[in-house]
Parts: C-alpha cells; structure tokens; sequence
C-alpha cells in the first residue's frame, strides 16, 4: 500500500489548535475521500481523552487510528505535517510534528502496511526523502530506492 501514496495523501505545514483539532484536520482528507466516516475522527478524539495520548509513538510522532468498526471505510494513510508542533500531553515525545492517520478495516489487514511503515519510519533520512519524493509521483517508491 505505501507505494500508493501520493501527494494528495501528504498535507505539510498544517497549523492547528491543540491536538484535538489536530487530529480532526488530519483526518478531514480521509473523511473527504470517503475511506472514513465522521464517527471514525469522533473515535480518534474520544480515545485520547479515555486513554491519553498512547498513539503518540516517539517523539514528534503520533499513529492517529481507532478501531475499525468505528466508521472505516476502506484501508488508507494521511500524512499530516504541522507547523507549528502541537502538544498532545506525551511528556518528552511532545511536540508532535507529524501525524500519520490510519484508517484499518479488520484488526488484520493494516499488520504488513504497519511493517511497511516502521521499516521506512526507523530508517534515517528515509522518511523525508519519501515525502520529498511524493510530489514527484509515489512517495515510497522512491523511498525504497
């Protein structure tokens, strides 16, 4: 699936009121395009105030989801960059820069999309040589070359 990504699937410097808002706006592309319902961003907010911020990975880097009965539609990716970085109360792995939002159909089928992403994600320069690219055609294509 990550060689699908195109730039239609990348927004950067997107500016934000605190996470909840981040979150909305970088899921509002999915919502768009149909891969997701408004019950699925609802979803994503709510955990975060139920759960706190668990998909806040690393720093600077947050794995927006929920669970798929939630209102997935189809398997998809977006990536948000936001200028500036928002805080999502995640201690040391504040502020969050980039939010990549997943929208899964079963609790299986975004496993080897999810391999896909950490290999890219722990690979130095890798990441941003991909979204360099993505302007160019397929973002992870040119990644893995």
């Amino acid at each position: 699936m990550l060689e699908n990504i195109t730039e239609k699937d990348i927004r950067i410097g997107v500016r934000a009121e605190g996470w909840e808002n981040a979150i909305r706006k970088a899921a509002a592309p999915l919502l768009e395009n149909g891969a997701i319902e408004q019950s699925y961003i609802d979803a994503m907010v709510e955990s975060v105030h139920k759960n706190g911020p668990y998909y806040v990975l690393s720093k600077g880097l947050a794995l927006a989801h929920a669970r798929p009965e939630c209102g997935v539609n189809r398997l998809a990716l977006q990536f948000t960059t936001l200028e500036p970085g928002v805080a999502f109360g995640a201690g040391d792995n504040d502020p969050v820069r980039l939010i990549i939002t997943l929208a899964a159909t079963d609790n299986d089928s975004h496993l080897d999309l999810l391999g896909e992403l950490a290999d890219v994600l722990m690979d130095d320069g890798r990441l941003e040589k991909a979204v360099r690219s993505a302007f160019a055609g397929s973002v992870f294509k040119a990644a893995r070359g």
